[in-house]
């Protein structure tokens, strides 16, 4: 692929996998239909066409099509647009941060018990009515202390937003 964002790469990793990126790296200066792709990479057409359609659901890619005079079947062009790539990235980003804000304040406003096997964990009104009992080992639920979780959460958060005003601040 083109010299693109470390970030951006990650991105369309994350998204489509190895296989996916040299695909969507065949149709990111010139188009082509999948049947092309598929034949170029030695790969099924089936794999071909669910990067592409990840793509651009994603709003990355996009299409041009046009009807086979001998055949009247439609052919689509494939082109790779990554102009949305950061606004798609910041959205994520933001999601993510929101899900970690909220995860932090039901640690923070809840208390956790659990026996000793760690089967599962409980806030106080479900181990309440299970009577301070583990319904998988019969164990004695104890205090859970969540301390831990919620430094590592604050952290996170604190990185991710001063991730984020440092970004900000580039533009």
């Amino acid at each position: 692929m083109q010299k693109q964002d470390s970030s951006v790469l990650e991105f369309l990793e994350d998204l489509l996998g190895k296989g996916g990126l040299e695909i969507a790296s065949l149709i990111e200066k010139k188009e082509a239909t999948d049947e092309e792709i598929a034949e170029k990479l030695e790969v099924r057409i089936n794999v071909v066409r669910r990067v592409l359609y990840r793509l651009y659901e994603n709003r990355l890619a996009t299409y041009k099509r046009t009807r086979d005079k001998n055949t009247g079947w439609y052919v689509y062009y494939w082109k790779l647009n990554l102009e949305n790539a950061p606004k798609i990235l910041n959205s994520i980003e933001k999601d993510y941060i929101q899900h970690l804000k909220e995860t932090l304040e039901y640690e923070e406003n809840n208390m956790f018990f659990s026996c000793a096997n760690s089967c599962n964990r409980y806030t106080f009104s479900e181990a309440e009515k299970l009577e301070f009992r583990c319904p998988d080992c019969s164990e004695t639920l104890e205090y859970h202390n969540n301390s831990g979780l919620i430094k590592t959460l604050k952290l996170q958060i604190e990185e991710l937003e001063g991730k984020k005003k440092g970004d900000n601040g580039r533009k």
